[in-house]
């Protein structure tokens, strides 16, 4: 757990492979499925970093500060290969190949998005009331000083983010910014440092919209992905193959690690974060889609594993592809594995009563 002054840190499968093998992707996620008990597997799945958060026991009124889910949008990755000792060509260097493939998500657009956090929000609000507790209402949240101050300095959703080989989308509520963790610039460096002054304030601010409201405060950011990649970049063996390979895995996946509740009372806070990736059913998709050049007609490869040998000497490979869903069962089910995370966020909070 943190004090006010402290900040923590906090398959439908497209296979694209050439001729070396790479170590394999994670682990399988935990699936959501009819057999999913949600107050079973809070415990297990949704943890703070204290087993005693005693800075944010005691709770009886609960403000949500910020309540946002990112939505990724488009997934790339690349590689880039040489042969070991291999000679010079005739321009005077080494035969080099690359790789490069790229992944967007089709079928669903931001009114998809929204309408799932709607929901989302919604049961969100109501779970939390029928266990009890009093919910500050969102208009009041937003009037206190402090918040004021903290909005000022976020953006106007649905907020695009992009970078580290990642494309996505931020939706709030209908009316509210987005502020914190959820404005943090994508793949690390100077971008990741770009707005840390934004979201480091919204850590020191919780504290004080609790005190303003006499209430403990929670920001709720989910995160969902539709692909996991992997380069042959990410090993020595790989990068002097010869053979320069990328891996595309389409999983709609709830992230682990980013997906958390951020607690905070008059003396200070902590955070609830999912442990594990939360899997989410294959039925959301309905196929993949070539559609590397745009002069030609796209062509549907279906759900099969495609794999074939890509840059091989001194060559260079663009593919692009679609990953299509199906709109109604993409709401239908990403909106359950979301609110199934969402219930288990809340049975974790009734514990800090």
């Amino acid at each position: 757990m943190f004090s006010q002054r402290e900040c923590t840190r906090h398959t439908l499968v497209l296979l694209l492979s050439a001729m070396c093998a790479l170590p394999g992707f994670a682990a399988d996620a935990v699936k959501v499925d009819s057999n999913f008990d949600a107050a079973a597997m809070a415990p297990k799945l949704i943890k703070g970093q204290s087993d005693d958060n005693k800075m944010v026991r005691g709770i009886k009124r609960l403000a949500i500060g910020s309540f946002d889910v990112e939505f990724a949008t488009k997934g790339s990755s690349s590689a880039t290969a040489t042969r070991m000792g291999q000679s010079a060509n005739a321009n005077g260097s080494n035969s080099r190949s690359t790789t490069s493939v790229s992944m967007a998500l089709a079928g669903v657009n931001e009114a998809d998005f929204q309408a799932i956090v709607e929901q989302l929000h919604a049961d969100f609000v109501k779970q939390v009331k029928a266990a009890g507790i009093e919910v500050v209402g969102v208009d009041k949240v937003m009037n206190t000083e402090t918040y004021r101050k903290m909005a000022a300095s976020g953006k106007p959703a649905p907020h695009v983010k992009s970078g580290g080989n990642e494309t996505s989308v931020v939706v709030t509520p209908e009316g509210r910014p987005v502020v914190g963790f959820s404005l943090m610039s994508k793949g690390g460096g100077l971008a990741a440092l770009s707005n840390f002054s934004t979201f480091t304030g919204t850590m020191f601010t919780g504290p004080d919209i609790a005190k303003e409201l006499d209430a403990t405060v929670v920001n709720v950011r989910m995160v969902v992905r539709f692909v996991e990649q992997q380069s042959s970049n990410s090993s020595f063996l790989g990068r002097v193959s010869g053979s320069a390979t990328v891996e595309s895995k389409i999983s709609p996946t709830i992230v682990a690690g980013d997906t958390t509740v951020h607690i905070f009372s008059p003396q200070g806070g902590g955070a609830l974060t999912l442990q594990e990736p939360i899997q989410i059913d294959q039925a959301a998709f309905t196929g993949v889609r070539d559609v590397t050049s745009t002069a030609a007609k796209a062509t549907g490869v279906g759900l099969a594993v495609l794999s074939f040998a890509m840059g091989s000497g001194s060559s260079t490979q663009i593919k692009e592809f679609e990953a299509v869903a199906d709109p109604v069962k993409y709401r239908d089910l990403v909106g359950n594995g979301l609110g199934q995370v969402s219930s288990m966020m809340v049975h974790q909070l009734l514990m800090l009563r």
